[in-house]
């Protein structure tokens, strides 16, 4: 993926700023040199408010050149980032009228309609040229449409079991499920100062999201499956695309075709809801004699395509960062949607649930700190190491 004009641009102005405080500084320097042998003192005076300005302008480039990389170097992640919270947003609001205004109560369904729709739409992408298809092994993908499978099924089993405050706090022990699982399996370790944030935020978010969590045995095993699946799904992806080479474009058109029979071998499942219980398969005629309508299948039909656009999004953004930061972008989505019903619609707002939001605002932020800051201190190690082989 190219990094955008706009940025190129952003570059190439910081170039032509530093040449002009270049040229300023260096006036400043031949001025400082002319003059008598025994200046007076408003001429020492003068010298050294020029110096001033020579050292001002050169902090000035530094910083100013330093911020402008940074942005350029967390550009894409931070556009897949807002493209991912865009995404999720939009599918959520429709899926809501899915479900609640047309009653297709057939999650698995919906998700196999939104499967075989980004299928269409990224190989469509790749005859026409954005990208190169890749020829990948069918074992790898099977594992990885497997995962996903395995993630979708447990998630709605979960919810159906469980009560929705406990559904939220297996949402949120997703977190450091990922961070378990990436150092037991991978010895991938995150400092002491990165497990603090995260658990400043995963409380704030606990805080803000859960209420109550009244919870039995059985339902508490099938929360931490779902807690499972989704952890091994988010860091296969990125694992994936590593180890095949693969972009997110290449790796999400090559393994489509192998979740839709998987997702259709589960979907079920969906009669086993309480809106479908004891109906069987008649479930699926009775919706479409009494709910199916031409504004029905549009709505679906908008879902679906939004589903590709979370597919590719999470693909982008998971292959850019890892799989921790795409939790943290998930329930920084969650705040935002929680400040959005206040401002935009005027939802009530206790004192817990603003508490809770702050909280967690507080966290992402300090994360996003320490990732800038580790990722300054690894541009320093890589530009150290042509310098420590020449000496060797």
């Amino acid at each position: 993926v190219t990094q955008p004009a706009c940025l190129m641009q952003m570059f190439e102005a910081s170039n032509l700023l530093s040449a002009t405080f270049e040229i300023i500084s260096r006036y400043c320097l031949i001025s400082v040199t002319q003059g008598v042998s025994k200046p007076s003192h408003q001429e020492c005076f003068r010298r050294r408010r020029q110096k001033q300005i020579h050292c001002f302008l050169w902090q000035l480039r530094f910083h100013g050149t330093t911020m402008i990389g940074r942005i350029m170097e967390n550009a894409l992640p931070l556009a897949y980032s807002l493209f991912n919270i865009m995404a999720v947003t939009a599918i959520v609001i429709i899926n809501k009228r899915v479900f609640r205004t047309f009653g297709f109560n057939f999650p698995i369904l919906l998700v196999t309609i939104h499967v075989c729709v980004t299928f269409l739409g990224m190989r469509t992408a790749a005859a026409l040229g954005f990208f190169e298809r890749k020829s990948l092994e069918l074992k790898q993908l099977a594992i990885l449409a497997g995962s996903f499978v395995m993630y979708n099924a447990a998630s709605l089993i979960n919810l159906n079991v469980n009560t929705v405050g406990f559904y939220q706090v297996s949402k949120i022990l997703v977190t450091p499920t990922v961070m378990l699982i990436n150092f037991l399996a991978f010895q991938k370790s995150t400092s002491m100062e990165t497990k603090q944030a995260v658990g400043v935020m995963l409380i704030g978010v606990t805080l803000a999201t859960v209420s109550d969590v009244d919870v039995s045995f059985i339902g508490f095993m099938v929360g931490m499956l779902a807690v499972f699946g989704a952890a091994q799904s988010q860091i296969l992806i990125g694992h994936m695309q590593k180890k095949l080479e693969a972009s997110a474009n290449q790796l999400l058109v090559a393994y489509t075709p192998v979740v839709i029979p998987m997702l259709l071998i589960v979907s079920p499942l969906d009669l086993t809801l309480p809106a479908n219980e004891g109906e069987g398969f008649a479930a699926y005629a009775k919706w479409y004699e009494n709910n199916c309508s031409t504004e029905a299948v549009i709505t679906i039909g908008v879902s679906a395509c939004l589903g590709l656009l979370v597919s590719l999004s999470t693909f982008l953004l998971i292959g850019a960062t890892s799989a921790l930061t795409y939790n943290i972008v998930g329930h920084t989505k969650t705040m935002l949607i929680l400040i959005m019903g206040v401002v935009v619609f005027g939802d009530f707002v206790s004192s817990k649930k603003l508490a809770g939001i702050a909280i967690a605002l507080c966290g992402v932020f300090w994360y996003s700190k320490i990732k800038l800051h580790e990722q300054a201190v690894a541009k320093a190690r890589a530009a150290a190491l042509p310098t420590t082989n020449q000496k060797n």
